[in-house]
């Protein structure tokens, strides 16, 4: 295999979006006819929705399946995959019979969320994190050659030579750029606005300049950068090492998702409606407009253009907050109009249950349902949701976070518990507008990057909050402002609430966007808005 072939295979896996590891690469470089590998690969990319990251792993789910040739040699078991690629043999919970539409890829059930909380539980979790977003940067192109933290160090007797040589040369010279893969661990402003941070890896850590001073549109855009740096989140700097061995940058490179990349499209005209933060309970909860959007589902009073699409609905996604919950924040008793849990899901399921029989209902939970709240989160409890389980043909509770593929479109849940230290820590968020949050999170691949803060992360050896493979639709709650927006390709969806404004949403700064409904069509990826509240009622 000669290093021409290499370029080729490269070039022509990213021209077509896709990104792959090293030891992706030695596999098909290992191949005796590499080319028409790459070729079969690309063919059967969108059907088969494998990451469009590249691993080994996949390659070799591919070959079982027999989309690949066979080799003469057989290839050496390989590590498990980081998500599940195929549904499990185990049917999902409340999943449809003999429905093979809808497909769980990622899912933290009860069995998979528990430790021990101990020193080695947290190292391995934030281990986990960087070698899966490390990872991420070394199948790509511009990132791959980066730099431990402690051989970027080493090179500051480079920048000593290059500092002798503008000497001789009468001349300022500066040493080759450099960029450095880390985990951040401090950040700070100093005193001439530099925006300082320290990077670290499991062996060493190294000092980053951010410079303030930097002029024109790059400049600007370094500082925003270096402002929208998160504690404990994976990034790569790029920049040179000075001769005190600290990297000056000049660019952020964040993990981020491929700007071209196959998109999961069904084969026909099929719907899917996002809802989240129902509060069923709450005296806020707003039960007209929620049993208008039911009936509405149902095809009642609306006109013959409208009942084409409704009929066309076949998947309903809930992120989270389904009931108002208990206990959640101060004096919320007062807001509650059915102040017994159980008493909520009973009711909400009852609502559930007049959904049309065609559309399956998926389900997380958020931080007012019945579950812990440290993320990942299993299901909601069937302890106090018996009667949503009881809806077996057409409930499917997940965790959180969720991947479920529908009709070839991967959509990933998460009710967005880290909005709430997105709008204190970056520029821009707000829960008004939740879109620049989720697309932060989206550029990071990680979906609570910041440890420590409002929202609570459980030790676990996996982190399941790492963005593994980009999804075609991400969908959110919890702002209970709706947002539809796109990021290179992925629909954005923050679905708002049925649910008023309360005392405690008013001293937070939210203001709801209620009884909003976003459809999807999933053959073309098209969305479309649906209202079942009076919105000249509102003040947003």
């Amino acid at each position: 295999m000669t290093s021409i072939n290499r370029k080729s295979i490269l070039k022509k896996l990213i021209s077509s979006g896709c990104q792959i590891s090293p030891d992706a690469l030695e596999y098909i470089m290992g191949n005796e006819a590499p080319m028409q590998l790459v070729d079969m690969i690309l063919s059967r990319i969108k059907q088969t929705r494998v990451s469009t990251v590249l691993s080994k792993s996949d390659l070799t789910t591919l070959e079982r399946k027999r989309i690949l040739p066979q080799k003469r040699s057989k290839p050496k078991a390989n590590k498990e995959p980081l998500i599940m690629e195929e549904p499990p043999d185990t049917p999902s919970p409340n999943l449809k019979k003999n429905d093979n539409k809808i497909a769980v890829i990622k899912n933290p059930t009860f069995g998979e969320v528990g430790s021990s909380g101990c020193f080695e539980d947290f190292l391995a979790l934030f281990t986990d994190r960087f070698e899966r977003i490390k990872g991420i940067y070394t199948s790509r192109i511009d990132t791959r050659g980066a730099l431990t933290p402690g051989a970027a160090k080493e090179r500051k007797h480079d920048a000593q030579h290059w500092k002798a040589l503008a000497k001789e040369g009468g001349r300022r010279a500066r040493p080759p750029k450099q960029k450095v893969i880390g985990m951040i661990r401090n950040k700070r402003t100093s005193r001439s606005r530099n925006i300082i941070v320290e990077l670290e890896d499991e062996e060493d850590s190294i000092i980053c300049v951010i410079p303030s001073n930097r002029e024109g549109l790059t400049g600007s855009r370094l500082v925003e950068k270096g402002n929208s740096l998160l504690l404990d989140e994976v990034v790569c700097i790029s920049g040179y090492i000075d001769q005190d061995g600290r990297l000056i940058a000049d660019d952020i490179l964040y993990p981020d998702v491929p700007t071209t990349r196959p998109a999961g499209r069904a084969d026909r005209d099929v719907y899917a409606a996002f809802i989240s933060d129902i509060h069923y309970g709450s005296t806020e909860f707003l039960e007209d407009e929620f049993d208008r959007f039911i009936d509405w589902l149902s095809g009642k009073d609306v006109n013959s253009e409208d009942k084409n699409t409704i009929n066309s609905i076949e998947y309903l996604f809930i992120s989270g907050d389904i009931v108002d919950g208990i206990g959640v924040y101060p004096t919320q008793q007062d807001n509650l109009l059915i102040p017994d849990l159980y008493d909520q899901y009973k009711m909400i399921a009852q609502k559930i249950r007049k959904i049309p029989d065609r559309i399956q209902v998926i389900i997380i939970p958020g931080n007012h349902d019945a579950s812990r709240q440290a993320l990942p989160k299993p299901p909601i409890s069937e302890v106090f949701a018996k009667p949503l389980y009881e809806l077996k043909n057409q409930v499917m509770l997940l965790g959180d976070p969720a991947v479920v593929r529908v009709e070839g479109v991967e959509v990933l849940l998460t009710h967005g518990d880290s909005l709430d230290d997105l709008v204190v820590n970056t520029p821009g968020a707000s829960y008004k507008n939740p879109a620049v949050g989720m697309k932060e999170l989206l550029q990071k691949r990680h979906l609570v990057p910041l440890y420590g803060g409002k929202t609570e992360l459980a030790p676990l050896h996996r982190d399941w909050m790492v963005i593994d493979t980009p999804p075609d639709i991400v969908h959110f709650g919890h702002a209970h402002h709706n947002a539809v927006d796109n990021y290179r390709g992925i629909q954005i969806i923050n679905s708002g609430t049925f649910q008023a404004q309360t005392d405690f949403m008013r001293k937070q700064g939210i203001i709801p966007t209620p009884g909003i409904v976003t459809l999807i069509n999933l053959r073309n990826g098209a969305p479309q808005i649906e209202f079942f509240y009076d919105m000249t009622k509102l003040d947003v």
